[in-house]
């Protein structure tokens, strides 16, 4: 049992780190994009001269921040959920589904990340227009993205079994 709580705690100390390090890169991909856009405007409408790169990069940008928020919010666990039912069940009953739920956010997100890998081998030697960078680069968010939150989910998941464990063995403790 021991060895199966270091095993999360090593994981939370990676998705900690992993975690800030998307928090960077939010900021750094916002203030940029902010930067790129803003340029953008006031060289279209001050200076007459539409600046080709600028929607491209930034919508690539964007699509970076999006999958980057998405793994921030399974860290914190802010996703959509709805818990009407699972409120009024027992606590164990309660981390069973949470199992149930963390395991299917694994199977959905592996098949998030074998699709991404898909498109991003599919289209490896094709170039943005505007820019001349790989194409792959606009859905290299949805790999890096997937891996990251595998592993959350992999965190929260053992985190859950650790606890459903604790509470039989605690409830059979009590019964002797």
């Amino acid at each position: 049992m021991e060895m199966l709580k270091r095993i999360p705690k090593g994981l939370s100390t990676l998705n900690r780190y992993i975690s800030y390090l998307f928090k960077i890169m939010i900021a750094l991909g916002l203030a940029v994009m902010v930067g790129i856009v803003f340029y953008s405007v006031i060289s279209r409408n001050y200076l007459n001269a539409s600046i080709a790169w600028s929607e491209e990069l930034s919508r690539i940008m964007f699509v970076w921040m999006v999958f980057n928020g998405a793994v921030l919010g399974l860290y914190y666990k802010e996703h959509l959920g709805l818990d009407i039912v699972v409120t009024r069940l027992k606590p164990h009953q309660q981390l069973i589904f949470e199992i149930i739920s963390w395991i299917l956010i694994i199977f959905v997100t592996r098949a998030m990340i074998l699709g991404g890998h898909r498109i991003v081998y599919t289209i490896r030697n094709a170039r943005t227009p505007a820019l001349g960078l790989p194409t792959n680069i606009k859905y290299m968010p949805v790999v890096v993205a997937g891996y990251a939150m595998i592993l959350i989910a992999i965190e929260n998941l053992l985190n859950s079994i650790v606890g459903l464990v604790e509470h039989f063995t605690k409830k059979k403790v009590k019964e002797e």
